[in-house]
């Protein structure tokens, strides 16, 4: 576990803002372990107080952001606060020293962190004015005639990295961005279907369960399988099923609200979650399916027909579990296919569950 994770225990691994906050804390340990020491050296060691000066004020306002980060602050205010520091920093020490020693190198450190906390489009932005700033500022010390190795051809060479660096950085954080939004989209979808997979819907009971306890509103869940889909297979074969499934998740997540969460449970078994639903609404929902499969025929001469079990958790019952709700889901749906099929089972979380019958 990261050591940041004892002050926010609620961003996982799969939460956008991870990789932020993992650089954002990071980095103000960096600071405040370089600009200590390195303030220290230049009192104790190089007789550079005036430096130093510049060293500690970015160790005070490193130490500033990390109690504001540490106690819950915004983590987007922290990323500009962050870069903002180290933007000073960087342009006092290049003033006080001068441009000499190479001390313009020290500002090719900005465009990785600015990039990765402010995102491609105001790192851009902000790299660029700092760059800007800083060729202006040599081109005024080539202009004085100091001494040192400072050139034309050093000016020059500054232009050149400093843009390619903005290039490079900004196609590299874009590139980054897309890959993840690319990689949480797979993780949590039904490669078949498009809809979501069963662990996002696990995972997504859970919490929509445990919000529900506190808020005291009931949660339904609809668990669907369609009937007789082994003759699809065996008579049309495995693609064609493929395509009937598909065409069902097309259906479902039409006759579905904005709300609810579609997703592939597994084979060609379906859930649907429903928030703040009670059980005559999420009946209702589950019938809708049904007459709309019905009424259509999904590919060529394919029609099919499905069994739903509905299960709702009561506002006013605590001890329920995303598991339990899901048991009543599974013996409503083993009743509907009793009932002869095509048809929808409803009741709450209180049904029992005998998980040594066999659905037909």
């Amino acid at each position: 576990m990261k050591y940041w994770r004892k002050y926010h225990p609620t961003i996982g691994a799969d939460d956008p803002r991870y990789h932020q906050v993992s650089l954002i804390y990071s980095v103000l340990l960096i600071m405040l372990i370089y600009f200590g020491l390195i303030g220290l050296l230049n009192i104790t060691l190089f007789d550079a107080a005036d430096i130093a000066v510049f060293d500690f004020s970015g160790f005070l306002l490193a130490a500033a952001i990390y109690f504001y980060v540490s106690r819950g602050g915004n983590f987007k205010v922290a990323g500009w606060v962050v870069t903002a520091t180290l933007i000073f920093v960087l342009l006092a020490f290049i003033h006080v020293a001068e441009g000499r020693n190479y001390s313009l190198l020290w500002v090719t450190i900005l465009p990785p962190i600015a990039f990765f906390l402010l995102g491609p489009k105001a790192g851009s932005w902000v790299t660029g004015s700092v760059f800007a700033y800083c060729s202006w500022f040599l081109y005024q010390l080539l202009g004085q005639g100091l001494p040192g190795n400072l050139s034309l051809g050093a000016f020059f060479n500054f232009i050149e990295v400093a843009t390619a660096q903005i290039f490079i950085f900004r196609y590299y954080e874009r590139s980054r961005r897309r890959a993840y939004e690319q990689l949480q989209k797979t993780s949590v979808t039904d490669p078949l279907t498009g809809i979501f997979n069963r662990l996002h819907l696990d995972n997504t009971l859970k919490t929509l369960l445990a919000a529900s306890k506190r808020d005291s509103h009931s949660t339904s869940v609809l668990l669907l399988d369609v009937d007789h889909f082994k003759r699809i297979n065996d008579e049309y074969g495995h693609i064609v099923g493929d395509k009937v499934l598909v065409a069902i998740a097309h259906i479902m997540k039409e006759e579905t609200r904005d709300g609810d969460l579609v997703g592939r449970w597994g084979g060609e078994e379906f859930l649907i979650i429903c928030p703040k639903t009670d059980a005559q609404q999420a009946e209702h929902i589950a019938n809708r399916i049904v007459m709309k499969l019905n009424n259509e025929t999904l590919l060529e001469d394919i029609s099919v027909t499905v069994s739903i079990g509905v299960a709702t958790s009561r506002a006013s019952e605590k001890e329920y579990t995303a598991e339990k709700l899901l048991q009543t889901a599974d013996k409503n749906l083993y009743q509907a296919k009793a009932d002869g099929r095509n048809t929808v089972v409803a009741g709450f979380t209180d049904v029992a569950f005998d998980s040594a019958q066999n659905r037909i």
